[in-house]
């Protein structure tokens, strides 16, 4: 949750892997001049070639959460957060990697999500998927969308899904942002 007395709010997008996330967070950082942390697990898991344990989680947790406060001293009103320890947990869970149960820190983190950003929005699924070598298929995008969704809801978190282009959805962010919704 935003602290009292500051006026930097974090916006978080989340979403299944090839969904726009992180075009969408550095197109918005560009167009309110501010800043955006990038996802720090694509980092990690790219370096470790997918190949990760409980603990390399819990890491990837820690980290972005540090890289986003980290980025508060440069940001100007809204900092941009691509992906949060949420999906980082989902993935580990779904790449059986975080064991059962997972690690009680990440956990926490995960927990930390409801209240650490005052904005949640869902990249839509419905733009077309970008091949790489460290992403699985197209299927897996659209399985991983649903759980973000049902996990959201099951945590009562409020989120928007936004669709389309990078400019329709930056102009659905905006919407959002600039009368002070949800």
């Amino acid at each position: 949750m935003v602290e009292q007395g500051s006026t930097v709010q974090r916006v978080v997008f989340v979403g299944a892997e090839s969904t726009g996330k992180s075009t969408l967070s550095e197109y918005l950082a560009r167009a309110y001049e501010t800043v955006a942390v990038p996802e720090i697990g694509r980092f990690i898991w790219e370096e470790k070639q997918g190949r990760l344990g409980p603990d390399d989680y819990v890491d990837i947790a820690v980290r972005h959460r540090a890289a986003e406060d980290a980025a508060m001293a440069q940001a100007r009103r809204w900092l941009f957060v691509d992906t949060n320890a949420l999906t980082t947990l989902l993935l580990g869970i779904e790449f059986h990697q975080v064991g059962d149960p997972p690690p009680a820190e990440l956990l926490r983190c995960a927990d930390a999500c409801r209240a650490r950003y005052a904005h949640t929005f869902v990249c839509a699924d419905d733009i077309p998927y970008e091949e790489q070598d460290v992403r699985e298929n197209e299927a897996w995008r659209g399985r991983i969308q649903q759980l973000v969704l049902k996990d959201l809801d099951a945590r009562r978190i409020p989120y928007t899904v936004v669709h389309g282009n990078v400019e329709e959805r930056a102009r659905q962010v905006r919407r959002v942002l600039d009368s002070g919704g949800r």
